[in-house]
């Protein structure tokens, strides 16, 4: 059986490794947000480890563009260094890892992704531990290797068998995070500039490239959502990337008064929004992840998605599921569903979910209906 990775960590530090931990991350943002439980423990042990034995590590962010985006405004105690690679198609170049990691070789390597650049870049500069997915068949070149893909359990469940082997404790919790982890506070200013005046709001993440995800038809379902907010004295904020622009327009200018965000922000940007607000709606999509990791109320209209796998991992996350069949005549007429059944659930039962949680977050009970 392979040592406990905190042991080969200490002795790598002894022998003169810099105290520096690098981690390519997954190239989806919800893959990503499935990894932070297991960063979150990992980064625990191994720092009072290290700090024990007089050394104080330092974590290096590495990936796709949009897994080393969110790290990349980050308080440099918790993320010290974080790098977009171009190694063609946006993929680490390991030529370039492999110069610095031979000059300076670091204490360890973790490849939480699929990438076999990273994988050969740590064994040919010698790092001390390396560890990452054996799915791919790169076992071989790490000292620790564990099975992801496939599995009939929970994304961030299947890296519990990496943890046991490099702390020897399976233990892994919700990691929160927000503006002190992360950074991106010039989101609320962009907020104030859109003409937000300090009123509770609801972010409202409604973008997707999986269409069997989405919440139709969306230029009804969206704004009447955003018009319930509205008149409780809510303020609806949307949020997205560049590809969602257009169709955020659209849907602000359905509800007049809100305050339309969708691809003017950073990653960082768009979660500190998530952590201010009174709670968020979304889609299955990576900032309803976001928006759980801020243990924020979340409502998610899961559509297509299939929950055991892939639900939001957060303290407050109510899943919405509309009826496998429609529940009235013409339900389903008049759109293409792509197979969703997230119209089957209405903006009036997200609302209510919304404030549910609320109310669960503030330790009060909803009230029976006389």
């Amino acid at each position: 059986m392979a040592r406990i990775g905190r042991e080969l960590l200490l002795e790598g530090l002894a022998a003169g490794a810099l105290p520096e931990v690098w981690i390519r991350w997954p190239r989806q943002l919800g893959d990503l947000m499935f990894a932070l439980p297991f960063f979150g423990a990992l980064r625990e042990d191994w720092d009072a480890a290290a700090s024990a034995a007089g050394h104080r590590l330092r974590w290096i962010a590495v990936g796709h563009a949009i897994g080393a985006a969110l790290f990349g405004e980050a308080d440099p105690a918790f993320m010290a260094e974080s790098h977009i690679e171009s190694g063609g198609q946006g993929k680490p170049d390991p030529w370039h890892l492999l110069r610095r990691w031979r000059k300076e070789r670091p204490a360890a390597v973790i490849n939480l992704s699929q990438s076999v650049r990273l994988a050969l870049g740590g064994w040919m500069a010698g790092v001390p531990l390396r560890a990452g997915i054996a799915d791919n068949r790169l076992g071989l070149l790490y000292t620790h290797a564990f099975r992801y893909r496939d599995l009939p359990i929970h994304l961030a469940n299947r890296y519990a068998p990496l943890l046991e082997q490099l702390t020897g404790s399976r233990d892994m919790r919700w990691m929160p995070v927000g503006p002190d982890q992360l950074g991106g506070r010039a989101g609320l200013d962009k907020l104030r500039a859109a003409g937000w005046d300090g009123r509770p709001f609801v972010g409202l993440a409604f973008g997707t490239r999986g269409y069997n995800k989405r919440w139709f038809p969306e230029r009804e379902t969206w704004p009447a959502l955003a018009r319930l907010l509205q008149a409780q004295g809510l303020d609806a904020v949307w949020l997205g990337g560049p590809d969602e622009a257009e169709l955020g327009r659209e849907l602000a200018a359905l509800a007049p008064g809100s305050h339309d965000l969708t691809g003017r922000t950073s990653l960082p940007e768009a979660l500190a929004i998530q952590h201010e607000a009174y709670g968020n709606v979304a889609v299955d999509t990576g900032l309803a992840h976001t928006a759980a990791a801020t243990g924020r109320p979340l409502a998610a209209l899961m559509g297509g998605s299939p929950d055991h796998l892939i639900a939001p991992v957060g303290p407050r996350v109510a899943l919405l599921r509309g009826s496998a069949v429609d529940n009235r005549p013409g339900e389903s007429e008049g759109f293409d569903t792509v197979g969703s059944s997230a119209h089957r659930t209405s903006p009036l039962r997200v609302l209510n979910a919304l404030h549910a949680l609320a109310r669960e977050a503030r330790g009060e009970a909803l009230e029976p209906v006389p």
